[in-house]
């Protein structure tokens, strides 16, 4: 009952706060909580305002989706939510544009342990979750990757002609995963990068080339995970950070075109295009589809990179070029790998939110790592090997 009644005290807070920010023309305005949904890392609220416009004079609805932090300590230190949800209010108080595709901000709220930011619900405008979470069909892909080249290709434009603005919102940026302080993580990191290497042994598979992986992999989060974030000129630029089709919301349009928007900006970070694409092209791809299509992924992601550049005004843009990114993804592809190692087990085997937000020891983590048996093990031992073939494994044999 106490925690209901902080709750509604909470709950009551925030509404008035949103409502008096909305601004004068609203009159009579009230709201309903329609829906509750747990994240892994906050609960989120589908809530109503019904209100009567005063320029219209007629009643309208304004619907919203409110994330409040999850309020236990000790989740909140594991998960660094007050970084995340710092970096989240970041991006849409001094980076996100009104006339750019991303939801509407209405409200946000940095008092730990009370973090909160209130959006417009997207779904009203047709977005929806993408129905896949691995094994995404092309044309979701291709849509993913035209979006994520345009959001890169704006921290590129802004980089050039607001230097000054561009790397203030840089240095207010807050780690959330990688710095030599989250011992936990990397611990975490550094066991799991090697389950590939394990069923490649068991497989009788060159012994050579497993000594030398594991070598690099049982040091993973320091030898790729870190080296891999590091700022590289010129191609660095804000990346999302968590670049997964969980973190995209999709639309038909009525010419029958897909079109995506971005979601979830906690993880949003300065660092070379590779962090994203290699992410989501190991992470929610399948192994067979990243083989032939590869390049004809890049492709997309480039060509609409390089139109936004060319539409903002931006000539030199040969720095940004297809075979410099190719390059980038061939030194640092296996940044992704390393992430699907540790989450693609709990995507595949669909693990739940509640399981996920009651993993306080770090022995369950250790579990999570492991799941799925050799079906997952021979779907990363197979990515590595891919990644072989790519060329992105000549700098460690």
């Amino acid at each position: 009952m106490s925690s209901d009644k902080n709750f509604q005290r909470w709950i009551e807070k925030v509404m008035s706060e949103i409502i008096e920010n909305l601004g004068s023309n609203m009159d009579g305005a009230r709201y309903e909580l329609s829906k509750s949904t747990k994240l892994i890392t906050s609960d989120q609220y589908y809530v109503r305002v019904q209100f009567t416009s005063k320029a219209k004079g007629q009643s309208e609805e304004l619907s919203m989706v409110l994330k409040r932090a999850l309020q236990e300590k000790i989740a909140r230190e594991i998960m660094c939510l007050d970084s995340q949800f710092h970096n989240e209010i970041l991006f849409y108080s001094m980076y996100a544009r009104p006339d750019e595709n991303f939801a509407r901000c209405l409200y946000t709220g940095e008092r730990p342990p009370d973090l909160a930011i209130a959006l417009e619900n997207v779904n009203k405008r047709g977005y929806y979750p993408c129905p896949y979470e691995y094994d995404v069909p092309l044309e979701y892909i291709l849509t993913a990757m035209r979006e994520i080249g345009r959001f890169h290709g704006k921290g590129y434009v802004m980089k050039e002609q607001q230097r000054e603005r561009f790397f203030n919102i840089v240095k207010r940026l807050r780690e959330t995963r990688y710095d030599s302080t989250m011992e936990r993580f990397k611990f975490l990191i550094n066991f799991v990068a090697t389950r590939a290497i394990e069923y490649l042994r068991d497989q009788d598979h060159d012994a050579i080339f497993c000594d030398k992986m594991e070598a690099v992999l049982s040091n993973a989060y320091d030898t790729i995970m870190m080296k891999t974030v590091e700022p590289v000129e010129p191609l660095s630029t804000l990346c999302h950070g968590d670049f997964t089709v969980s973190n995209t919301l999709f639309k038909t349009e009525d010419n029958g075109q897909l079109r995506m928007m971005l979601i979830d900006f906690a993880h949003m970070r300065y660092s070379p295009p590779v962090v994203d694409l290699s992410t989501f092209l190991c992470l929610c791809c399948s192994n067979e589809i990243r083989k032939d299509k590869f390049f004809e992924i890049m492709r997309a992601y480039h060509d609409a990179l390089k139109k936004y550049l060319l539409d903002a005004g931006i000539q030199d843009i040969e720095k940004y070029s297809y075979d410099a990114l190719l390059d980038n993804y061939k030194t640092s592809g296996m940044f992704g790998f390393i992430i699907a190692s540790f989450y693609l087990a709990s995507i595949i085997e669909n693990m739940c939110t509640n399981e996920v937000r009651t993993m306080v020891k770090i022995e369950d983590h250790v579990k999570i790592c492991k799941r799925g048996g050799d079906k997952i093990s021979k779907i990363l031992a197979d990515m590595l090997l891919q990644m072989k073939d790519f060329g992105c494994l000549e700098r460690f044999l």
